[in-house]
């Protein structure tokens, strides 16, 4: 599914798996290439710089909020309000509140999570308890992943899939969301690289389910397992409460498991996974665009994938 500009003015259209937005009079159809890309580049900066000033805003009364990771999510979320604002110019690529293909999506994470599971396990864990901080801090990593979810794989894969090709918005909202990581401590070239593929396989999520929810969780589960149950390093952040502590020492460095060539094979994996669901759904099917009854009102038949997510 993919809005290329020529899509339904006719008003909003909402179904129960989709949110499917009319163009806009910023983004009509017939716009020429290079304004409508200029457009969308100035959309995603006034969107950004948006939410950056808006959270300062919001850190100057949370200043005493205790702790830089409860203070940072509370600011964060609270600063995408104008962000939000900025994002009902953009036409959609993919869903916002779907939820489809939960059997897929969830395979795609158990790639990437399953290994991590096992080597944990396999390296041993001594029990430290529940800290009293523990669930602020699960909440907190629950608002940075629906923040970081909201700005990539929403506002700007949305904003940067120039002319409707929702590739090229994948991508760079991948590449957006590895840079947001570059200034984290113990950044390190196969981090960020990680990164970037975790971006992918994030943004696939939402193209797969029609939505948000997924990515959210995957996304969220994936801080909270890695960082306040076995006790690693989550991007370089580390002053985080765990119930367990590692009884060896993990073979990655102080980026954590973000770093490991195990994150490179099992984003892969999960990247396969959804490629595949998303180009050979076993009714030979790509799912359109839900009309308002909440069925499928458009869909384009394999036959017709000579540019796959190009032309979504």
């Amino acid at each position: 599914m993919a809005e290329d500009g020529q899509g339904d003015d006719a008003g909003l259209q909402e179904g129960a798996g989709s949110l499917r937005r009319p163009i806009p009079g910023l983004l009509k159809g017939g716009m020429p290439a290079p304004v409508e890309t200029l457009v969308r580049m100035l959309l995603t900066v006034a969107g950004l710089v948006s939410w950056g000033l808006a959270q300062g805003l919001f850190s100057s009364f949370l200043g005493p909020f205790r702790g830089f990771i409860p203070r940072y999510a509370a600011t964060g979320f609270l600063g995408l309000l104008p962000l939000l604002l900025v994002w009902k110019l953009v036409p959609r690529v993919a869903g916002v509140l779907g939820c489809r293909r939960k059997l897929t999506a969830a395979a795609s994470a158990g790639a990437l999570f399953i290994p991590f599971i096992v080597l944990g396990i396999g390296l041993g864990m001594v029990y430290q308890g529940v800290s009293s901080l523990w669930p602020l801090f699960a909440l907190s990593l629950l608002l940075l992943a629906a923040m970081e979810e909201i700005i990539c794989r929403g506002f700007i894969l949305d904003t940067l899939s120039f002319h409707g090709r929702r590739m090229t918005g994948l991508l760079l909202s991948s590449a957006v969301f590895a840079v947001l990581h570059m200034s984290n401590d113990f950044a390190s070239p196969a981090g960020i690289i990680n990164i970037f593929l975790a971006g992918i396989l994030f943004g696939l999520m939402r193209i797969s389910t029609d939505g948000l929810w997924v990515p959210v969780a995957a996304h969220w589960l994936w801080n909270l397992m890695t960082g306040m149950v076995f006790g690693w390093s989550v991007s370089g952040h580390e002053l985080m409460p765990a119930i367990f502590d590692p009884a060896s020492a993990a073979p990655w460095g102080g980026f954590g498991p973000e770093e490991s060539v195990l994150m490179t094979v099992g984003t892969l994996g999960g990247i396969a996974i959804l490629l595949k669901d998303i180009y050979l759904p076993d009714d030979n099917q790509l799912s359109g665009v839900h009309g308002t009854s909440g069925h499928e009102s458009e869909e384009i038949h394999s036959g017709s994938q000579t540019a796959g997510l190009e032309n979504g």
